[in-house]
């Protein structure tokens, strides 16, 4: 890990006021560090759903099994509550908790499509979602208490789980290599993990306390694709903890407070292409950043309703080209960024120069 990723001590003094409302003037470019440190961090893009009425109307459809009436063109037409957050070829996916569908924004055309509101394969109760190898894009649902996996077209190829497997499937995350699931049972405070394949079930980690290996109401997952480690939000803990790929305890990090490298409400959870571990925080309304032992490197993020702020903050994801998605759960919306990391900047020189030399007005 470069030390020169290290960056604390500019944002120490923000860190505390981060719960507080404040406006943000938009610059050209929104980066972390600011200037004059080099960038680590840039704000892409915001997405707020935005479709047509025929749209609108199609996915008023799911709450109309449950309110039992016809909601005409009054049917949600913008995200309401985003959780669960991904990147699949070109498009941003946020699962809507506020009208149980997943919304699908193309990044280039701004087309909006939707997943889990038609009757097969309805959501009721979606919370994450996740990818495998072949594009196959499972989502979670708490309610339903199963793993529903969907092709690209969005048609429902299967249903992992059920009422004897699960409690409260909450995060997912996917194995690319080994074709391995893990999710997490906030309620049942463990993890489970299963062979895509076989749809077999593994092995399962934990139960309810305070030691290693043990939780209190675990939240969301990632994967470190290099190595296949795990990483689970153990929310009520106020930490995180890190096990190999086949459930092994590696260690863990963080505790409750609200000095930079402690929690208050540790949600999203996601690891880039180097193995930095970004956590959002919902009662900070950031993201801190840490190297895979657990020390912390950096982190961006406030209150407010402006690019590259939060209100209550949720889920996250990063690809794999670091491109980060993060869920802003109150505001109605997800935002984009990029990590730049070294890979990214081989690809794009032009651009991290740009980034580099710019300057701000003062």
């Amino acid at each position: 890990m470069k030390k020169t990723f290290l960056f604390i001590s500019v944002f120490s003094i923000l860190f505390f006021t981060a719960c507080a409302p404040k406006v943000v003037e938009v610059k050209p470019n929104i980066v972390f560090p600011p200037y004059p440190d080099e960038p680590k961090i840039v704000y892409l893009e915001t997405y707020r759903g935005g479709v047509s009425a025929e749209e609108a109307k199609s996915l008023s459809g799911v709450l109309d099994v449950f309110l039992g009436e016809d909601n005409g063109d009054s049917g949600v037409s913008n995200i309401i509550k985003p959780y669960g957050v991904g990147l699949l070829d070109g498009k941003v996916y946020a699962v809507d908790t506020g009208s149980d569908a997943v919304f699908i924004m193309d990044e280039k055309s701004r087309e909006v499509t939707f997943l889990g509101n038609k009757a097969r394969g309805r959501l009721i109760g979606p919370v994450a979602v996740a990818f495998d190898s072949n594009g196959t894009v499972y989502v979670s649902d708490a309610k339903q208490k199963v793993i529903q996996g969907y092709d690209k077209e969005g048609r429902l190829k299967y249903v992992l789980g059920g009422r004897l497997v699960f409690t409260y499937p909450t995060g997912i995350a996917i194995n690319k290599k080994l074709n391995r699931l893990y999710v997490v049972d906030t309620k049942l405070h463990h993890f489970k993990a299963f062979d895509l394949n076989t749809k077999e079930h593994l092995f399962t980690v934990g139960k309810r306390g305070k030691g290693d290996a043990e939780f209190n109401f675990p939240t969301n997952v990632a994967v470190d694709q290099r190595n296949g480690n795990v990483v689970v939000v153990d929310t009520q803990n106020f930490r995180v903890q890190i096990f190999d790929k086949d459930g092994n305890f590696i260690r863990r990090f963080g505790k409750i407070g609200d000095k930079p490298g402690m929690f208050a409400r540790p949600k999203g959870v996601g690891i880039d292409t180097e193995g930095h571990i970004y956590v959002s925080d919902a009662a900070f309304n950031n993201v801190q950043i840490f190297n895979d032992q657990g020390q912390l490197l950096l982190y961006f993020g406030s209150a407010g309703y402006t690019p590259a702020t939060f209100r209550l903050i949720a889920g996250l994801y990063i690809d794999e080209n670091d491109k980060i998605v993060i869920a802003d759960g109150f505001s109605g919306q997800v935002q984009t960024f990029q990590y730049l990391s070294q890979q990214w900047k081989e690809k794009h020189p032009d651009e991290y120069k740009k980034l580099k030399e710019f300057q701000p007005e003062m």
